[in-house]
């Protein structure tokens, strides 16, 4: 298998990535595979997420969670369609990727240092309640003005040095640092 050194995380090229039999053979979700080409525009997180434990939020099929496993603590997957989650575990378990944990919802409960929501899978009414639960905020696809008035209220601060997703950091007072 073909694998890219980044900031010492070994990724699998996009090739190299095993996607369930069901996925390429669905009209609606075969055009989601030629995302996997792009997976490499995924390298940039990898500095964000890279020895941490992040949720994603419109996880669709998990190519991105399987493509940055490597980097990763843990990651723990949802997506709002039950048919794409039952995909992204299988893309999981295809893929050998023990330190990704596919949920029904990221609950409160669960500690995490980056929360990734792409908003594209996602009508803002449905997009799941969040708080400055994380330290760092990653917002892929449209952002409404409804959903960045829940992230400001919530006490993220916008760090504009990132133009390829919305990118946030909660305030230290938020994650217990004085």
């Amino acid at each position: 298998m073909n694998t890219n050194q980044i900031k010492g995380c070994s990724f699998a090229f996009p090739e190299g990535l095993k996607v369930p039999a069901a996925a390429k053979s669905h009209p609606e979700l075969v055009t989601e595979l030629n995302f996997g080409e792009e997976l490499t525009e995924n390298n940039w997180l990898s500095e964000l997420w890279q020895g941490k434990t992040v949720a994603e939020l419109g996880c669709s099929l998990g190519l991105r969670a399987a493509y940055l496993a490597p980097c990763t603590r843990q990651i723990f997957c949802t997506d709002p369609d039950a048919r794409r989650l039952s995909l992204a575990r299988e893309t999981f378990r295809l893929n050998q990727r023990r330190n990704v944990v596919v949920v029904d919802e990221i609950a409160n409960e669960i500690s995490t240092d980056v929360l990734f929501i792409d908003t594209r899978r996602y009508s803002d009414g449905s997009l799941p309640e969040f708080t400055a639960q994380a330290p760092l905020l990653i917002v892929a696809g449209p952002l409404p003005r409804s959903t960045a008035s829940r992230v400001l209220e919530a006490g993220y601060e916008h760090l504009p040095q990132y133009h390829r997703a919305a990118v946030f950091e909660a305030p230290r007072r938020h994650h217990g640092v004085q």
